[in-house]
């Protein structure tokens, strides 16, 4: 029944996207059959945000990420949708999208190979935005760095300076400072409130700042010295990840082609390949299947053992 759901769920969502994307977002769609499409698609989905499956799958860090992604783009076109409503759409694009996999092969291997595709698909998605966001802290952290220096030196508080740096950086750090600050208020000790800011912002220089924001406020030494000396390594470190990542990009992209050709075509032979899928359920093929998929997966972990750090 579950199934049944999600297919609809499907065909709602596909009523609801055309919506967004032909015709300019909720608020400007025509017509009493698009409006209900879209009223229709958020109720199956928040009908089915209450399974049980939903609530597993959001445990997972790439599924909770990409639901409060899609949650948030949906919002910003003016189609609210809960985090286990997103996580449901997400459900039901994963089987449509296995379905098609598996009538396009007119084998259960097709949908095998749909689930695959869809889970390191969003996997892949996963690691870039979670390097994304390290690289632009490295770049925010510098200002970050000189902004709290300025704040402290004027004579601020501690609790006025985490303010002013969340009033006046923008990205990743801001929200984080915001959050501190917003602790601070509602009457969390600075050890509380650093410790937080510290597991939020993994980026260079943070243990450092929080440590020293926890000893100025105890002692009440000043920092701005510390924290101009510290954006400028920290800037400085910057400058030499981003010319390492520029002399290894060639190598880095032959790696992931490398490792990444041999299983996109054991798909795309699954999908379309009658006598590749009579050969993958044969003893051999199975046997070669997984001894190929073990020694790939051996490569690339001693690569990535070698390249620790720059993949």
């Amino acid at each position: 029944m579950a199934v049944v759901y999600l297919a609809g769920c499907v065909c709602c969502i596909a009523c609801a996207v055309f919506m967004v994307t032909g015709m300019g977002g909720a608020q400007h769609a025509s017509g009493w059959g698009m409006r209900t499409a879209s009223r229709l698609a958020q109720n199956w989905c928040l009908a089915l945000g209450k399974l049980q499956v939903v609530a597993a799958l959001l445990q997972l860090p790439s599924w909770r990420a990409l639901s409060d992604e899609l949650a948030r783009r949906l919002f910003a076109q003016g189609i609210y949708l809960s985090k286990e409503g997103a996580c449901a759409a997400l459900l039901g694009a994963l089987v449509a999208i296995s379905c098609l996999a598996a009538l396009m092969s007119r084998s259960v291997l097709g949908l095998v190979v749909g689930v695959f595709g869809f889970c390191v698909g969003l996997s892949v998605w996963h690691s870039s935005r979670a390097r994304a966001r390290e690289r632009a802290l490295i770049d925010e952290m510098p200002e970050v760095f000189r902004t709290l220096a300025m704040a402290l030196g004027s004579g601020e508080t501690l609790m006025q300076a985490i303010e002013y740096v969340g009033m006046h950086e923008k990205g990743y750090a801001g929200k984080a400072f915001v959050q501190a600050a917003l602790r601070l208020r509602c009457g969390s000790s600075t050890e509380e409130a650093m410790e937080e800011l510290s597991h939020e912002l993994d980026a260079p220089g943070v243990g450092m700042l929080t440590t020293a924001l926890v000893i100025a406020q105890r002692t009440g030494s000043p920092l701005r010295g510390l924290f101009q000396s510290t954006a400028q390594l920290v800037e400085r470190q910057g400058e030499y990840e981003r010319m390492l990542s520029v002399k290894t990009a060639q190598v880095r992209l032959s790696i992931r082609i490398v490792c990444l050709l041999p299983l996109l075509l054991v798909c795309l032979l699954s999908l379309i390949s009658v006598d590749f899928q009579h050969g993958l359920t044969t003893l051999p093929g199975t046997v070669s299947l997984m001894l190929a998929a073990a020694m790939d997966g051996v490569a690339l972990l001693t690569i990535r053992r070698l390249m620790r750090g720059v993949l």
